[in-house]
C-alpha cells in the first residue's frame, strides 16, 4: 500500500507541475456580483440588430451563470472577442475572462460596464466599434462613445490598466476611411484620456488597408492563424500584468 500511496502522490505532483507549466494560475477570489450590476432583460440599443439583441440577452444570462472573479484580465468587446474563446488558454493565463458578444456594439459595452468595473480587474482591453459602422455611425459617434467606456472604467475603477485595440481592418474597401479616422483619433486621445493604444488594425492590415486574407475566414474576423498572430502580439503585455502587483 505505501508504493501505490507514493505513486498517487508523484502522479499527483506531475499533474499539478504540468498545470503550472502550461498555465500560471493566479488566485482570484470568487465575489458575488449584485444582479443589479448587470443590463436589465428589458434593455434595448436601439441599433442592434434583431438577432444581436436576442445574442445580448443569452450572454448576459451566460455571464451570471459565470462570473468574474476578482482582479481578473478582462477582454470586452463584440464577435471578435466572443470567438476569441478562452482566452486564458490563449495567452496561457487562468485569470484572462471572455466578455465579448458577438454583434455588440459601443452603446451595448458601455452598459454592461457594471460587472466589470465591480471585480476591480487588473486590466481590461477593449475592441469593439465595426458593428457601429456597419449600423451607419459616423467615426466620431464611435469615437465619442469609445472615450464613455474609458471614462466610465476609470470613475468605478481607478486602479484598473486600459487598453484600447485599434478596430481591425475589413474586405470592405467603403469602411477603410472611417476605419482609418477611428483608429487615428483613438491613438491621439491616449494620453490625455490615461489609456493605451494596442494596434491591431497593422497587424491585420495589407498594403491597402485591408484585412490579410490569410488571417481571416470571411473578410472580419480572424481565423485561428489570425488569432494567433494576435496573441504573439500582445503576449509580452499579459505576461507583464500578471507580475504585475495589485493595489
Amino acid at each position: 500500500m505505501r508504493i501505490n500511496f507514493l505513486t498517487i502522490l508523484i502522479i499527483t505532483g506531475l499533474s499539478s507541475m504540468a498545470f503550472s507549466i502550461g498555465t500560471k494560475h493566479i488566485n482570484s477570489a470568487i465575489i458575488n456580483i449584485p444582479d443589479s450590476l448587470y443590463p436589465s432583460p428589458n434593455l434595448v440599443v436601439t441599433y442592434h440588430t434583431k438577432w444581436a439583441k436576442n445574442h445580448y440577452k443569452e450572454r448576459i444570462n451566460y455571464f451570471k451563470q459565470h462570473p468574474l472573479s476578482q482582479h481578473d484580465i478582462v477582454f470586452v468587446g463584440n464577435s471578435i472577442i466572443e470567438q476569441g474563446g478562452d482566452w486564458s488558454k490563449r495567452f496561457g493565463h487562468s485569470n484572462i475572462k471572455n466578455r465579448g458578444i458577438s454583434g455588440d456594439v459601443t452603446e451595448g459595452v458601455l452598459n454592461r460596464l457594471g460587472e466589470i468595473n465591480y471585480i476591480q480587474p487588473k486590466a481590461v482591453f477593449v475592441l469593439c466599434g465595426i458593428n457601429d459602422l456597419l449600423a451607419y455611425k459616423s467615426a466620431n459617434f464611435v469615437v465619442n462613445n469609445t472615450l464613455k467606456i474609458v471614462q466610465k472604467i476609470h470613475e468605478q475603477s481607478p486602479t484598473s490598466k486600459l487598453y484600447i485595440q485599434t478596430i481591425l481592418p475589413t474586405d470592405k474597401a467603403d469602411l477603410v476611411a472611417k476605419i482609418k479616422d477611428i483608429n487615428i483619433q483613438l491613438k491621439n486621445k491616449a494620453t490625455a484620456n490615461n489609456y493605451t493604444v494596442i494596434d491591431l488594425h497593422s497587424l491585420f492590415a495589407d498594403s491597402n488597408d485591408l484585412i490579410k486574407s490569410t488571417l481571416t475566414y470571411d473578410g472580419t474576423h480572424p481565423n485561428e492563424a489570425g488569432y494567433n498572430e494576435w496573441v504573439n502580439f500582445e503576449k509580452h503585455i499579459l505576461d507583464q500584468l500578471i507580475n504585475y502587483p495589485t493595489k
